[in-house]
């Protein structure tokens, strides 16, 4: 296979995530990861009144005034994380719409399969890779499975913030479907005798036996302890990706973020990430095969250090400079 093979699918692909700006978390993560919020363009101020409000008036004044005090933050946090849910509905419902309905897309998926199964075939059938078994990794969602009807209806229903309570609750209604193209993908590369080895961060300890089981009802080949490695300690995904080529020959990753390669990402900033991609070019098409992601990535926090942490205002400054360069 020529290695320029998916440049122009790349480029399609890079182009599909530049359009939407979204949270990302790791699935279930006991740490804010995969994500970064983006919060609305409207600034919450919070006013402390000298009266107290839905409180139960006391006869210690008080005692009265500080059970109100106690009862008005939470409010105001409430209230503003309400709005950043809402806000974040919004600026996410073009991308994941154009993943819901555009014709597009599945295009992309059945490529990004069909390029990957051509490089099964051709390195099964040369003995030069036979040294040690043959092995493919690949991410879990947004790459073989899609909830993008679970974030769509989300989305609708004004919360676009998909932190790790949300995700949870997500992988256990086990309705995470498969991508277009994916099932018949995964069963002939196992026909091939090809081991498969799903490499997802969604968190371990509370979602593993969700997964397994809803990957098993999708149709999945090689679903069990061996073959579904989720995040435990590290989001890093590079020691699992060693612990699997000490004992394979991993001719193959695929991921819609570039942490699902082993290229060295995480943590970068947005320049370094760049630069990194720039650097593996030759391997896009022939060793990685990316699929695209406008909803959710790394890259929504490789827009500026600390991004989620930033204010509405803030953030909106990090994004027309990034817009009209």
């Amino acid at each position: 296979m020529k290695r320029s093979s998916l440049a122009w699918y790349v480029a399609v692909a890079c182009f599909g995530g530049s359009l939407c700006v979204g949270s990302v978390v790791q699935a279930d993560s006991p740490t804010t990861v995969k994500a970064n919020p983006v919060v609305p363009t409207v600034m919450v101020t919070q006013v402390q009144s000298t009266q107290p409000t839905n409180s139960i008036v006391a006869t210690n004044t008080v005692a009265a005034n500080s059970e109100a005090t106690k009862a008005v933050v939470p409010l105001d946090e409430q209230a503003a994380l309400k709005q950043k849910q809402q806000y974040q509905a919004e600026t996410e419902t073009m991308g994941l719409l154009w993943m819901r309905t555009s014709a597009e897309y599945r295009a992309l998926a059945y490529q990004g399969y069909n390029v990957a199964l051509n490089l099964v075939k051709m390195v099964v059938t040369d003995p030069s890779h036979q040294r040690k078994p043959l092995a493919i990794v690949l991410d879990a969602d947004e790459t073989v499975v899609d909830n993008t009807k679970l974030m769509g209806e989300s989305v609708a229903n004004g919360n676009g913030r998909f932190d790790a309570p949300w995700w949870r609750q997500a992988v256990h209604q086990g309705k995470s479907q498969a991508m277009p193209g994916a099932v018949e993908f995964l069963n002939e590369v196992h026909k091939q005798g090809v081991e498969i080895f799903y490499v997802s961060n969604r968190y371990a300890p509370v979602n593993y036996d969700a997964t397994v089981q809803n990957f098993k009802e999708l149709g999945f080949p090689s679903v069990d302890k061996d073959h579904v490695l989720l995040f435990e300690k590290d989001s890093d995904k590079q020691p699992r990706f060693d612990a699997i080529t000490k004992k394979y020959n991993v001719i193959l990753y695929m991921g819609d973020n570039a942490g699902d390669f082993p290229i060295g990402t995480k943590g970068k900033t947005l320049a370094e990430r760049n630069a990194i991609i720039d650097e593996h070019k030759e391997d896009f098409g022939t060793t990685f095969v990316v699929f695209p992601n406008p909803a959710y990535g790394s890259w929504v926090s490789a827009l500026a250090k600390g991004y989620q942490n930033l204010s509405p205002e803030e953030q909106k400054q990090v994004n027309n400079q990034y817009l009209q360069q």
